[in-house]
């Protein structure tokens, strides 16, 4: 699997000209957020059927129900999945369609943790996650070790499958 990770300098504004690696998604994680949508097409057409072809309210009302449930599936993965992660010296910035961004300084992680799927990062205490991403970013494994490498020498990282603890037992 080929990385899309690119070098280019940080937005204008910032003050300095510091390389930036660009992370996404592989288009085969796309698919799920297209199917979701392309299914509300269907249901809506569906549901707009049943309710001028006389169905009664109890049936059209669950055609509508399903036809939110897609739009809603669809719209919470369009915000993960078709995520763009930058990664700078001492910033990493989720740029997500449809949400706000998200935009973690390096210097205040506290925690990471590298599951078997997702990587979460802790800034704040507490159970979530400030920001977390799949593994199955194409270079996802190379950002997880620079993640490493940069963060504050008392932040916490967790592996338990231990997959990463020989690459990282040098993070300085």
């Amino acid at each position: 699997m080929t990385s899309s990770t690119s070098q280019s300098p940080t937005p204008e504004g910032t003050g300095r000209s510091a390389p930036e690696s660009t992370y996404r998604y592989c288009r085969f994680y796309h698919s799920p957020v297209f199917a979701q949508l392309a299914a509300a097409a269907p249901l809506a057409a569906i549901a707009l059927w049943m309710i001028f072809s006389g169905a009664g309210p109890l049936e059209w009302l669950s055609a509508a129900c399903f036809l939110t449930i897609a739009l809603l599936s669809g719209y919470q993965s369009a915000g993960t999945l078709l995520s763009v992660f930058h990664l700078t010296e001492d910033r990493l910035r989720q740029e997500r369609p449809l949400h706000a961004d998200k935009d973690i300084p390096l210097g205040e992680v506290r925690r990471m943790f590298i599951g078997g799927r997702s990587v979460k990062i802790f800034v704040s205490p507490g159970t979530q996650p400030d920001l977390e991403f799949e593994r199955g970013l194409e270079g996802g494994d190379e950002l997880i070790e620079k993640l490493a490498r940069r963060l504050p020498p008392g932040a916490e990282i967790e592996c338990p499958s231990g997959e990463f603890s020989g690459r990282l037992a040098s993070r300085t």
